[in-house]
């Protein structure tokens, strides 16, 4: 058995490492240049200093918190704020004794005005003459049918709620209370005597075909009258009494 002397197919010797070429060497760098004596290095000018726009006001400054200034508290229950409103807890505290018999009245007649308004209040009569034949009708509505017979109702009520809401849940405004009640009730009177004078309904034409309709007042209007007559002299007797004093008269 021959052995191979070369290894040339021998797998267990490594090959020979590669041959490289030599390193290529550089030249040293020059030597710079010596610095110029007349050099200096470049000033700066400082930044400009900024300042606020023309014609802008200065910012809004406000005085520090005094010492002894008080923090904001509830409001105590039962207590009457600065702008008016009520508080519940007078509605607990209200004695019906307390209140002037006056003012029930006025009260009382605020609240008859508005059930009246439902009752009879305008009634119609209706008569027909044709052929030697005559036939007579009637009927009869509420003031809901004509525009002051309900506002008179509507402002007298109104007028009644806002007292008892001042005397008995201690209601304020920012006028007078009594002179607002003293106002509604004379504009509910003033809307009650204008329906005295204003019906609804249309009836013209109608005695062309031999038929005739007398327009008038039924017991509600009446009634409703009387109250509102009762309610404002109460309310102009308690707005006295009370050192009511009316818009433009002197002292």
């Amino acid at each position: 058995m021959t052995e191979n002397s070369g290894g040339d197919n021998d797998p267990n010797v490594p090959p020979a490492p590669e041959q490289y070429p030599p390193a290529q060497s550089y030249p040293p760098p020059a030597t710079p240049p010596p610095a110029s004596p007349d050099y200096s290095p470049p000033v700066y000018a400082p930044p400009p200093v900024y300042a606020p726009p023309p014609n802008v006001p200065p910012a809004q400054t406000y005085p520090p918190i005094a010492e002894n200034a008080q923090p904001w508290t509830a409001p105590v229950p039962g207590q009457q704020n600065a702008f008016g409103g009520f508080d519940s807890a007078n509605l607990q505290n209200f004695d019906p004794k307390t209140v002037n018999p006056l003012d029930w009245g006025i009260i009382a007649a605020g609240l008859l005005a508005l059930i009246f308004s439902f009752t009879s209040y305008y009634k119609y009569s209706l008569k027909l003459s044709a052929l030697g034949i005559s036939q007579s009708s009637s009927a009869s509505v509420s003031a809901w049918h004509g525009f002051f017979g309900w506002f008179a109702a509507i402002v007298a009520f109104a007028a009644a709620a806002l007292l008892a809401a001042h005397l008995i849940a201690k209601l304020s405004l920012p006028v007078p209370v009594r002179l607002v009640v003293l106002g509604g009730f004379a504009l509910a009177l003033l809307c009650a005597l204008l329906a005295l004078v204003v019906v609804p309904g249309n009836t013209g034409g109608a005695g062309a075909f031999g038929v005739k309709i007398d327009k008038g007042h039924s017991f509600g209007y009446w009634l409703s009258l009387l109250v509102l007559l009762a309610g404002t002299g109460l309310a102009f007797v308690r707005f006295q009494q009370t050192g009511g004093k009316l818009p433009g008269k002197r002292a």
